[in-house]
C-alpha cells in the first residue's frame, strides 16, 4: 500500500497547469462579492492562480473568463501584492 499523504491539486486558471493547492491562491465569488481566500475555506465559485502567474499580464483576462464577469480592481491589487 502507498503510505504517502494525498496531495490536492488544482489547475491554474492562467497557465492551465496542474499544481499543488499549497502553491496557489484562490479567488472566490460569494453572493456577487469577490474575496481572496485566506486561511478560512470559503464557499462559492472559485478560481485558482499559481504563484508564478500572480504577476502575469493575462491574470485579469483569465479571472474574468473564469467568473464570466469583470473583477473589482481591489481584488487584482490584492493578488499582485502577494
Amino acid at each position: 500500500m502507498n503510505n504517502q499523504p494525498h496531495t490536492i491539486s488544482r489547475i491554474c486558471c492562467v497557465c492551465r497547469k496542474l499544481q499543488p493547492v499549497t502553491n496557489m491562491t484562490r479567488v472566490v465569488r460569494v453572493n456577487g462579492e469577490f474575496f481572496v481566500q485566506t486561511d478560512k475555506r470559503l464557499n462559492g465559485r472559485g478560481a485558482h492562480v499559481c504563484s508564478a502567474c500572480l504577476n502575469s499580464a493575462n491574470l485579469q483576462k483569465s479571472l474574468c473568463r473564469s467568473f464570466k464577469t469583470q473583477l473589482p480592481a481591489s481584488i487584482l491589487q490584492q493578488l499582485t501584492q502577494k
